[in-house]
Order: structure tokens, then C-alpha cells, then sequence
């Protein structure tokens, strides 16, 4: 069967708090937008859904005194100090053996913690209400906030904000591959609707579908025969295929 387009001015893969985020910001820009998500309405929102969303804050406008400290040190664990010395010099002047490692660039984790604050305050502006939370945990080692409602209320406001503002969310819609024009540019997704129905949407493309937790396959591919005894933590995970990492 012959796939019929749909023309938008971007197409967002995935409706947790990346492509909301993304969708809202692009409506607000003047464009007309389209999200694609593979679940129901009411299990729309991947892992955003299920999570208490805590963030290492210690008020709505700043960030927590050890934020950019913490993001360093848990990710890139012990790097050569040798390589990880030149990260003060512009990054276009990286050694090729700096730029392959997988460590964060300061420079990222800097306009990370530089936007948090005013991130918090367009949230709210589309409804979302921030506090103090009491976790689970056994210490407690950094000042936290998080939304009031958790991952649910985010997925569920923001949906609620984007429609208001004309966003046009396509549920039971799966993304499978990208649309590229003759000179290779990416201008659309292929996507499956409902009972496997093709169609495809024309636009600047942003994929924000999670990862391959709910995809055997992947899972044992990238992380070993035992990953096949795990499940997702959360049931949005079962909705993470892969197919944003494959394309």
C-alpha cells in the first residue's frame, strides 16, 4: 500500500518530556508541528510518565551547589588526566583521541546548569508547578525539587498546553526510518499507523523516542543473552524500540 505524506514544519518523534519540550517550543516559534507517538493517549509519555522526576535543584532558579560537579564526576569516571587536560582549550583544537572518548564537554554541562533555571520558569509558564520532595532515599545528598505530580503531571500538562496551542499529536504512530531528498538532507519520517498503515510525515525531523529497552533484540544485541531475564523499570519502556537509535 502507497504511504500518503503529511506536511508539517516539524515532526517529533516520541511525546516524553524531550519531544513535548521540543513541540512546545516549536509551536511557540510559529511552526506547524506534528508528534508521532507509538502508544495510546493514555499511556503516551514513555519513561517521563512514570517517573518522580527528581531534579538537583535547590530552588526553582538555581541549581543545586554541586550540579556541575556531580554531572562531571559520575559520568566520566577516572580518564586519563593527560587527555582530559586539554578539555580547557577550544574544542575545535581536541586531539582526535580526546574527541573519541566518552567523557561530557564543561562547556555543555556549563550552558546545562546556566538554563536549568529559566527552563523551570517556561515550564511553569505552561502549567507546571514545582516543590520540595521527600525521596526514598537512604542519605540525602544534594537539595532536590521536583514537580508536583512527577513525570505524570509533565506528560499530561504539557500534552494538554501543546493541543491547546495547535499541536497535532498522531497516536498508535510508530517512526521507522527517515526521508531523505536527493542530497541526502533528512525532510521526513516513514511511520506505521494503527494496524500497521503506512504513511509518511514530511518535515525537520526531531527523534526523541528513548532507547531500546522493549526490543529483544537490541537488548541482547548491545547488552548480553542475560538482558532477556530483565524488564524496564517502568512500563514505558515496553514502548522503546530502537528505531530512533537504528535510523
Amino acid at each position: 500500500m502507497a504511504s500518503r505524506a503529511e506536511q508539517y514544519d516539524v515532526v517529533v518523534v516520541g511525546s516524553g518530556i524531550g519531544g513535548l519540550a521540543s513541540a512546545l517550543s516549536a509551536r511557540e516559534a510559529g511552526a506547524r508541528v506534528a508528534v508521532l507517538e507509538r502508544a495510546t493517549k493514555q499511556e503516551s509519555g514513555g519513561n517521563t510518565r512514570y517517573t518522580e522526576a527528581y531534579l538537583r535543584m535547590k530552588s526553582e532558579d538555581e541549581v543545586s551547589d554541586d550540579f556541575e560537579e556531580a554531572l562531571l564526576g559520575d559520568f566520566m569516571g577516572y580518564p586519563d588526566p593527560g587527555l582530559t587536560a586539554e578539555l580547557v582549550r577550544d574544542r575545535s583544537s581536541w586531539p582526535p583521541n580526546l574527541t573519541a572518548m566518552h567523557i561530557l564537554d564543561p562547556d555543555v554541562v556549563g550552558v546545562f546548569a546556566e538554563s536549568a533555571g529559566p527552563t523551570l520558569a517556561w515550564l511553569r509558564g505552561h502549567g507546571i508547578a514545582f516543590g520540595p520532595i521527600t525521596t526514598g532515599f537512604i542519605t540525602t545528598s544534594t537539595t532536590r525539587l521536583a514537580p508536583v505530580g512527577g513525570g505524570l503531571a509533565l506528560v499530561e500538562t504539557l500534552t494538554d498546553a501543546a493541543t491547546k496551542l495547535g499541536v497535532d499529536f498522531h497516536y498508535r504512530t510508530a517512526a521507522r526510518d527517515l526521508v531523505r531528498d536527493g542530497d541526502g538532507a533528512v525532510v521526513g519520517v516513514r511511520a506505521v499507523r494503527g494496524e500497521d498503515v503506512p504513511v509518511e510525515f514530511h518535515g525537520r525531523v526531531v527523534l526523541a523516542c528513548g532507547g531500546f529497552e522493549g526490543n529483544a533484540e537490541m537488548q541482547a544485541r548491545y547488552l548480553g543473552a542475560g538482558s532477556l531475564m530483565c524488564r524496564p523499570i517502568a512500563r514505558g519502556g515496553y514502548y522503546n524500540k530502537g528505531e530512533g537509535i537504528e535510523m
